[in-house]
């Protein structure tokens, strides 16, 4: 584990009690410097829980089989692009929802929307051809930028809220710092912009909702993959997203944009559970 505290506890914690009476013999390591000093001997497979963990594991060579858990889809791959000498034998369950499944979350939240605006880092680039096309699929559009270092943002996404539309953050750190969020919301709250976000603390920061994993939830899909893998017939799953995954509303936001949402119950119960890999 990256560390003991916060969400990696929360991770262990339900990870050992959905694996009790497993076949899996399971060696715990809080610490990824101590695994990087004396990786203990005779693996089958390495889980990491963040990314502090993961590379740790990826800079040794010739390791056993890896899965990456609690961390970003971008934040994994460059991870693994930094470490050439383990490109097979690694795999990732990431934090990030699916496309499809966020594409779903705005049209069920927000009926009618017929644009998204999005803007995001070099990092999540390749990303922006995946959501068109998921938005398009939904009679949507998609107007997205991308922010490069020298950028200001405020300029640039009072550009992009000029006109209606919904804004969709992703999981992009470059884009969403500590620093700018405060920035970011003040923004698209002048422009009375509803914006769909992807943690419970951007939620409360003035987020209007957000899809998103819990660590517990992570937690227990990862054993549902152990549970399919053999110790010496190893065929790791593709990297992919979750398929468990909460809703959180900022009511008070709602209020303030004079919108009227589904329960949260309405909205699981119509959003797609597979697309894991989009």
């Amino acid at each position: 584990m990256s560390s003991e505290e916060g969400p990696y506890r929360e991770f262990s914690g339900t990870l050992k009690g959905a694996m009790g009476g497993s076949p899996w013999k399971i060696g715990w390591m809080g610490s990824s410097e101590a695994y990087a000093l004396a990786p203990p001997a005779g693996m089958d497979l390495v889980v990491t829980v963040g990314s502090p963990a993961a590379r740790t594991v990826l800079q040794i060579p010739d390791g056993p089989p890896m899965i990456a858990t609690l961390l970003t889809r971008a934040t994994f791959e460059k991870i693994r692009a930094a470490s050439p000498g383990r490109r097979n034998g690694v795999t990732a369950l990431y934090l990030d929802q699916p496309l499809q499944r966020q594409v779903a979350f705005i049209q069920r939240l927000l009926p009618g929307t017929r644009r998204v605006v999005t803007l995001v880092s070099e990092n999540l680039e390749n990303q922006i051809p995946l959501l068109k096309r998921e938005l398009a699929a939904r009679d949507m559009n998609l107007d997205a930028t991308v922010l490069v270092d020298n950028d200001n943002m405020v300029p640039v996404l009072e550009r992009l809220l000029a006109r209606d539309g919904v804004f969709l953050a992703l999981p992009d750190s470059t884009v969403f710092s500590r620093d700018n969020i405060r920035p970011f919301l003040l923004t698209t709250y002048r422009y009375q912009r509803p914006v769909i976000a992807f943690s419970p603390a951007f939620v409360q920061a003035g987020a209007l909702a957000a899809l998103h994993t819990t660590p517990a939830q992570l937690a227990l899909e990862l054993n549902h993959w152990l549970t399919r893998l053999e110790p010496g017939n190893m065929v790791l799953p593709q990297p992919r997203g979750p398929t468990r995954f909460s809703v959180i509303f900022n009511t008070q936001v709602a209020r303030a944009l004079k919108l009227t949402l589904p329960g949260e119950d309405e909205i699981l119960a119509t959003l797609p559970v597979q697309g894991g890999e989009k």
